[in-house]
């Protein structure tokens, strides 16, 4: 995956880059396509704000966290992306399931409404 890092308020640092890169390439592999990405570090007041966004051809995937230690945030982000990933990708391949369909939901509940009409003969 590609990544562009921009930093605001805070000095480059290729440790904190090295270790979002290693952390996305562990999430990345729930993307069923290859994407790119760009990943925003800020500082504000004593908190570091740390934004990752990824763009596949499925979806574009956003993620924002605030935390006092850069890493810390960095790890908050990547388990809100993994979320996303795993979300997306169960959709991706779950798509020609029936059931997973509207009218597969409807079938379903139609069949719990049906009622049945049989007349009893009177003895």
């Amino acid at each position: 995956m590609k990544l562009n890092f921009a930093f605001k308020h805070l000095d480059r640092s290729e440790a904190l880059e090295k270790y979002t890169k290693e952390s996305l390439e562990g999430i990345g592999r729930f993307l069923l396509k290859d994407g790119y990405g760009s990943v925003y570090y800020s500082k504000t007041n004593h908190e570091f704000c740390v934004e990752v966004s990824v763009n596949t051809r499925e979806k574009y995937f956003r993620a924002v966290a605030l935390n006092s230690d850069p890493y810390e945030a960095v790890d908050a982000v990547m388990s809100k992306l993994e979320k996303q990933f795993l979300k997306t990708r169960k959709v991706v391949q779950n798509h020609k399931h029936p059931e997973l369909s509207r009218t597969g939901k409807l079938d379903q509940m139609n069949g719990q409404f049906e009622v049945n009409l049989r007349m009893k003969k009177a003895a």
